[in-house]
């Protein structure tokens, strides 16, 4: 048989094997050898036992070796069901890599870079970078998507969005992620202007000891646990009475003098017409920081990172927030 007659031989062989074998079976045979029951295996899947169990037949059939050794309340895997396992995470690690190199390659095609953002970051000269990004980066499309710093994380890991933007409380303890700091500012106080010590220049944190306290969510940033920790360092555990998902809301529970809050410096640039902003003598860092999968980093990318930077530290960007 000739070169021709053999490769013609293998591609009939190939297609023998892609109509009869589907990913969905094999998703189910990973699934169910996980499980080691049919039962629970076709609960996970959503499905009922019976076609499971059909799928699974034919999937042996196809291979011409037995997979499970059945027991009466369970499935053992035979050695060839081991070798299939570990061949199957391969196959579907292959496919995730696969699909994940094409779409970022249509995403790079079509000029599209995804932005995962925190709301407050807007308040510290971010938007006005956002408006130099698109004469700097004209051929590029940019999607800014609001999610929780924990959120941006995990769509980082996922190729949801290819660079977030966290506070600096929320870059700690993320590797295999990495980070820069494209801001920094630090942290004060935010209260009533009718608290009894919304006219200090400077606080302590000591002297906040018995202040009510309304932070953001612990579930959703770390920003809050850096104040409670610092809180902890200077003597006393602070008294939380509220938490909340958005800065604005926040404001609004401060100004209604329910609580006071320790926020980032730049909260102070908004209009707030009963709130005070007052120094806090220890040093909590707010800075701003890009967040990024140093594995999926481009040229691309880390220029844009770089202009920023430079944007939101320009004295163009304090005239713009003045």
């Amino acid at each position: 048989m000739n070169k021709d007659q053999n490769t013609g031989a293998l591609d009939l062989k190939s297609l023998f094997w892609a109509e009869r074998i589907s990913m969905k079976m094999l998703r189910y045979f990973y699934v169910a050898s996980h499980c080691q029951s049919f039962t629970q295996a076709a609960e996970q899947l959503h499905i009922s036992k019976s076609p499971l169990s059909a799928q699974m037949r034919e999937l042996e059939s196809v291979l011409g070796v037995k997979l499970f050794n059945r027991e009466q309340r369970s499935i053992q895997l035979t050695a060839a069901g081991f070798l299939l396992r570990e061949q199957c995470q391969s196959i579907f690690n292959v496919m995730e890599s696969s699909i994940n190199q094409v779409t970022q390659y249509a995403r790079q095609s079509q000029g599209l870079l995804r932005l995962g953002i925190v709301s407050s970051v807007f308040w510290a000269g971010f938007g006005y970078a956002c408006q130099q990004l698109k004469f700097e980066f004209p051929k590029i499309q940019f999607e800014f998507i609001e999610q929780s710093p924990q959120q941006q994380k995990v769509a980082l890991f996922n190729n949801e969005i290819d660079i977030g933007f966290v506070r600096y409380a929320d870059t700690l303890d993320i590797s295999p992620l990495e980070s820069c700091n494209l801001y920094c500012e630090p942290m004060c106080v935010a209260l009533s202007d009718k608290h009894s010590l919304s006219k200090h220049k400077q606080l302590c944190l000591t002297d906040l000891a018995n202040e009510k306290f309304v932070m953001m969510s612990q579930k959703n940033s770390a920003s809050a646990q850096l104040v409670v920790n610092h809180c902890i360092k200077a003597g006393f555990i602070p008294t939380l009475v509220q938490e909340v998902v958005e800065p604005m809301t926040l404001m609004n529970v401060i100004e209604s003098r329910e609580g006071i809050s320790i926020v980032p410096q730049s909260f102070s640039r908004q209009s707030w017409q009963h709130i005070r902003f007052v120094d806090l003598k220890q040093q909590i860092n707010a800075h701003i920081c890009a967040v990024y999968n140093p594995q999926k980093m481009t040229p691309e990318k880390q220029s844009l990172i770089q202009s920023i930077h430079l944007f939101m530290n320009s004295d163009a960007s304090k005239v713009a927030l003045s």
